[in-house]
């Protein structure tokens, strides 16, 4: 084997959806640490600087590879992953948080050894995540949809999977080379030819991703609809792309950025009214339906807390909006008391906060007709739509539910009923913040929750993000163990 070959045989960038499925790759977590001191040689003495010159890095990383090697052996491909870390590590864009680099994370013998095991099981999990997530999303024709329809169960997909490894990644270096083989993964596992991957994704992100930079709302959307399009066989919509790029001006359309220094938020008589033809007449309705035909009690497994580390995702992510962080983090303190207080969630409670992010002094449940996303939803109004969203919020603490299925569907209430003239976005988050804390869960990573656009009508994705926020505590406790 040519040293090219060697490094190809156990290169995770060039890994497949039949060498990584855990469904075809059986795999101990608990016999993880025999195997490796069973397989690994013993390990090189750790790198040290001599005179501005890295001593021993060969040798660590010769033996890096070779336990690479051996595992593979043992395991098969998928096992390759075990190093590919974060950022600028032995490979470059990796999701694995625990091995940084041979030249690093080499110390003493039985510390090196623990950390590689432990590598190798954080990279497993991250695979069983994704292969529970593509069963979720994973859209099946079906003769009833229309190709409308079913591109838009492809954006949510696409959309999740991307703020998935987004955050996985944490954006950093090369990041989005993992992004592109998750994608393609999914499209493997979706049953798409693998001849088409490489054009289909190529083409949906065209350059939009770079190292160091987390996409934007506005990016993931395009990206995602471009490729729902190109895969459904629809013409690109040059409308919706525009959408995902000019409509930040919106109220409530984007949870970050908006409105934008270089123009002014529309009015609410300006909002065109128009753009709801050949769409669903109320996406309230349309919401409402949805709703119903998820089974909370099994989108996600009950998680319920304590879960919190040093970090707050959501307090960071309020401090780094670029208009409107200070009320926002009043709103937030406001929340985090009455969590402490427990008790039911009441409009009454939402409307003071809402007085709070918009700095007026009265807010009321709203009193006609509302738009969202540049018009493109429309939320009807009648006389008993306040009392039904009160009882919706009540049911936001119906401890029979789990925890995350609970907590997205409240968040998904807020923004589709629509209950305010403005701040709806602001005010979903605040109510989610409120469910989870009550519980003593905060979560230290949030950005694929706060950044993906929902749609009213998908009940995959109101599934898939109560998924989602199991998900995130999940990995907060794991945190706060370590």
């Amino acid at each position: 084997m040519t040293t090219e070959e060697s490094w190809q045989s156990v290169s995770p960038s060039r890994l497949t959806w039949p060498e990584v499925d855990p469904a075809r790759h059986p795999f101990d977590a608990t016999a993880a640490y025999d195997v490796v001191r069973a397989v690994a040689a013993p390990a090189p003495a750790s790198p040290r600087w001599v005179d501005a010159r890295l001593v021993g890095e060969d040798e660590a990383e010769r033996w890096r590879a070779a336990v690479s090697h051996a595992l593979v052996d043992r395991y098969g491909r998928w096992a390759g992953g075990w190093c590919w870390s974060v950022g600028e590590g032995d490979y470059d864009g990796g999701p694995v948080d625990g091995w940084c680099c041979a030249a690093h994370s080499i110390t003493t013998e039985q510390e090196t050894l623990t950390l590689i095991a432990d590598s190798l099981i954080e990279w497993r999990h991250w695979l069983e995540n994704l292969a529970e997530r593509f069963d979720r999303l994973r859209p099946l024709p079906d003769a009833r949809e229309s190709p409308g329809d079913l591109a838009i169960a492809w954006e949510v997909a696409v959309a999740q999977l991307v703020n998935m490894t987004v955050d996985r990644t944490r954006s950093d270096s090369g990041w989005y080379g993992h992004c592109r083989q998750v994608l393609a993964w999914f499209l493997t596992a979706a049953g798409v030819p693998e001849s088409r991957h490489r054009t289909l994704i190529g083409d949906a992100i065209g350059g939009r991703f770079r190292s160091w930079v987390e996409p934007t709302v506005a990016e993931v959307t395009e990206v995602a609809e471009r490729l729902a399009h190109r895969i459904v066989g629809l013409p690109a919509s040059e409308d919706a792309a525009q959408s995902a790029r000019g409509t930040a001006g919106w109220p409530d359309t984007w949870p970050q950025g908006w409105p934008p220094r270089d123009r002014t938020v529309p009015s609410v008589s300006a909002r065109p009214r128009d753009r709801t033809q050949n769409r669903r007449p109320d996406d309230l309705e349309a919401w409402q339906a949805a709703r119903a035909r998820v089974d909370w009690s099994t989108a996600a497994r009950d998680v319920p807390g304590p879960a919190r580390t040093s970090r707050d995702a959501i307090v960071d992510h309020v401090a780094q909006r670029p208009e409107g962080s200070q009320q926002l983090s009043a709103a937030l303190a406001q929340v985090r008391r009455a969590a402490a207080e427990g008790g039911p969630l009441t409009f009454a409670q939402l409307a003071q906060w809402q007085r709070t992010v918009l700095g007026v002094p009265d807010v009321g449940f709203r009193a006609g007709p509302a738009w969202a996303k540049g018009g493109r939803e429309r939320y009807h109004w009648h006389p008993d739509l306040s009392a039904l969203f009160e009882k919706c919020l009540t049911e936001a603490i119906d401890d029979d539910l789990p925890l995350p299925s609970r907590a997205a569907r409240v968040y998904l209430d807020v923004a589709f009923f629509h209950p305010f003239d403005d701040g709806n976005a602001r005010s979903a988050m605040l109510a989610l913040y409120y469910v989870l804390a009550r519980e003593d869960v905060v979560l230290d990573r949030a950005a694929p929750l706060l950044v993906t656009v929902r749609q009213a009508h998908d009940k995959f994705g109101a599934a898939g993000l109560a998924k989602l926020i199991e998900l995130l505590i999940d990995a907060t406790r794991a945190r706060m163990r370590s």
